[in-house]
């Protein structure tokens, strides 16, 4: 195998996990609104803000933007579920760390070594 198809291939598994942690993060995002439109999860209006500049800081590749979010979030307020694992995948992001491979488990996104 050529060092070029060594690195298409490689490129070719990042991308797949890029696509995965996409959609772990598009589901989370939607899985926080739905908790917060059932009545699940209690939110403070300062946490619905850290929670726009979070997401806003992954779509940019901000990591210090990603950082200071997620520690507002959980300075604002109580965090668990939902708003956990956008947290975590969020860490991911930051990190550029997309070694593991977030899954579905159960109906809730996770993510797992390889």
């Amino acid at each position: 195998m050529t060092a070029e198809e060594m690195t298409n291939r490689y490129l070719q598994r990042l991308d797949k996990r890029l696509r995965a942690y996409e959609t772990a993060l598009n589901q989370t995002i939607a899985d926080i609104e739905s908790d917060y439109d059932q009545g699940c999860i209690d939110v403070t209006e300062a946490q619905w803000q850290d929670i726009i500049v979070l997401a806003g800081g992954i779509m940019q590749a901000n990591t210090r933007m990603i950082h200071e979010a997620s520690e507002c979030v959980r300075t604002d307020g109580e965090v668990s579920g939902s708003l956990l694992k956008l947290i975590e995948l969020a860490n991911h992001f930051a990190t550029l760390d997309f070694s593991e491979t977030p899954c579905r488990n159960n109906g809730h996104e996770e993510v797992v070594s390889p």
